[in-house]
C-alpha cells in the first residue's frame, strides 16, 4: 500500500461549517464560519484526484449544514455530473424544497441522506423534566425538529431524490431502532445507515451518558438485522460489526433474506476527508488534521508523513471490517475499549446461535 502514491476513490468534503442548527450530538461542532475554500478550490481538488484516477467515481458533500450553500452544491455537483462521478449529500433537510430538490437532481446529486434517530413512537423526557415528542427533537434543540425532518424525507422521495437515512445508535432510541427502520421503510427511503454514537463535538461534552454498553450494541444490531429481513431498504450496518453480513458488492450473491450488510471502512486509503477550512483528515470523525491544502497540494498532504504513520496505524483495524479506529479512539477517552470489544465479540457469538 506504501510503494507508491495514495489516490483515494472518493472524496468527502466538508463544503462549509456554517449551520443554524444546535444538534447536541454534532460530531465537528458545526456553526462557526471559519470556511476558507470556495467551490472552485474544491473542483480543483477534484481535478488533482481525478486526472490522476479517472476510475473516481463517488463524492460526499457534508458540513456543517451544506444546503446553507446551494450554489456551491450545484457548482460541485455539476462538474462531478460532467465527469459521470456520483454525488451524496448529507444534510439535516430542514432546507430543501421542491425547488432545490429539482436543482439538485438536475445537477447530479444521486443521493441524499438525512439524519433520524426515533421513529416518533417514543417520547422524550430530559433531564431538567422538559417533555419532547421524540429524541430525534431533543437531539437537535427544536421541538418539531421530528416533524421538519419527516417533511424532508418524505420531500426528497417525492422529488425522485434517492434517499437513505443516518440514524445514530444511543442509550435512549435503543429500542426504537427497528421501529424506526420501518417507518422509514414505509416513506420509500432505499437505504438505512446504522451507526453508533460518536463522542466527539458536542457529544464528547453533553452526551456521555449516552453511550451504550456492548451487550446492548449486538442486540440493537441482531434486531435491525432481523427487521430486515425480506424488506425492500437496505440496512447499512458500519463498523464495529461483527455480525456474518456480506459486504455491500457480495449482497447479491447472499443466499440470506436478510437486506443487510457491513463494509470495510474506507477512510484512509480509498476515502479522504476535506474540511471547509482546508483540512485534510484520515475521517471525519479526527479531531486532528493529517496537514492544511494551503500549504501543499491535497495529494502531497494525503501522501505525507503523518498520513503514511495514520494508515500503518490505523487501516489494519478499520481494513478488518470488525473494527472502527476513529471509535476506538474517541470511546477510549470514557471507558474500555478492549473489555467493550470483548463483551460485545461474546454477545455477538450468543446471538448468532438464535439465527444469524
Amino acid at each position: 500500500m506504501e510503494n507508491g502514491i495514495i489516490i483515494p476513490d472518493e472524496l468527502r468534503f466538508a463544503i462549509t461549517r456554517k449551520c443554524q442548527g444546535e444538534c447536541r450530538h454534532c460530531y465537528n461542532r458545526s456553526g462557526k464560519d471559519n470556511d476558507l475554500l470556495s467551490g472552485r478550490d474544491f473542483i480543483s481538488i477534484l481535478n488533482e484526484v481525478h486526472s490522476l484516477n479517472p476510475k473516481m467515481d463517488r463524492i460526499t458533500i457534508t458540513g456543517g449544514e451544506p444546503m446553507i450553500e446551494p450554489g456551491r452544491i450545484l457548482e460541485i455537483s455539476e462538474f462531478c455530473h460532467s465527469l459521470g462521478i456520483r454525488v451524496r449529500l448529507v444534510t439535516r433537510g430542514w432546507e430543501l424544497d421542491e425547488e432545490i430538490c429539482r436543482k439538485l437532481k438536475n445537477a447530479g446529486v444521486t443521493r441524499i441522506q438525512i439524519g433520524l434517530d426515533s421513529s416518533g413512537n417514543i417520547g422524550y423526557e430530559d433531564d431538567s423534566q422538559t417533555k419532547w415528542d421524540t429524541l430525534h427533537s431533543w437531539l437537535r434543540c427544536d421541538a418539531d425538529g421530528f416533524a421538519k425532518t419527516i417533511e424532508a424525507i418524505k420531500l426528497s422521495v417525492r422529488c425522485g431524490l434517492d434517499t437513505s437515512i443516518r440514524f445514530s445508535l444511543c442509550r435512549s432510541n435503543l429500542n426504537d431502532v427497528s421501529d424506526t427502520y420501518r417507518y422509514v421503510s414505509d416513506l420509500g427511503v432505499s437505504k438505512f445507515k446504522f451507526r453508533v454514537l460518536f463522542p466527539d463535538g458536542r457529544a464528547k461534552n453533553r452526551l456521555i451518558k449516552e453511550l451504550i454498553k456492548a451487550e446492548e450494541m449486538a442486540e440493537a444490531q441482531y434486531q435491525l438485522i432481523k427487521a430486515s429481513e425480506k424488506n425492500k431498504t437496505l440496512v447499512e450496518i458500519t463498523q464495529p460489526c461483527l455480525f456474518p453480513l456480506p459486504h455491500l458488492n457480495e449482497l447479491h450473491k447472499s443466499p440470506q433474506e436478510f437486506n443487510a450488510y457491513s463494509e470495510a471502512c474506507p477512510c484512509g486509503t480509498t476515502a479522504a476527508y476535506i474540511d471547509s477550512n482546508g483540512d485534510v483528515k484520515y475521517c471525519l470523525f479526527d479531531e486532528h488534521s493529517l496537514g492544511n491544502i494551503a500549504n501543499s497540494s491535497f495529494l502531497d498532504v494525503w501522501n505525507s508523513k503523518p498520513a503514511r504513520k495514520a494508515r500503518e496505524k490505523r487501516c489494519p483495524l478499520d481494513l478488518s471490517g470488525s473494527n472502527c479506529s476513529a471509535f476506538n479512539k474517541l470511546y477510549s477517552q470514557f471507558d474500555d475499549y478492549s473489555m467493550f470489544m470483548g463483551n460485545y465479540a461474546e454477545a455477538v457469538k450468543q446471538k448468532i446461535t438464535r439465527g444469524i
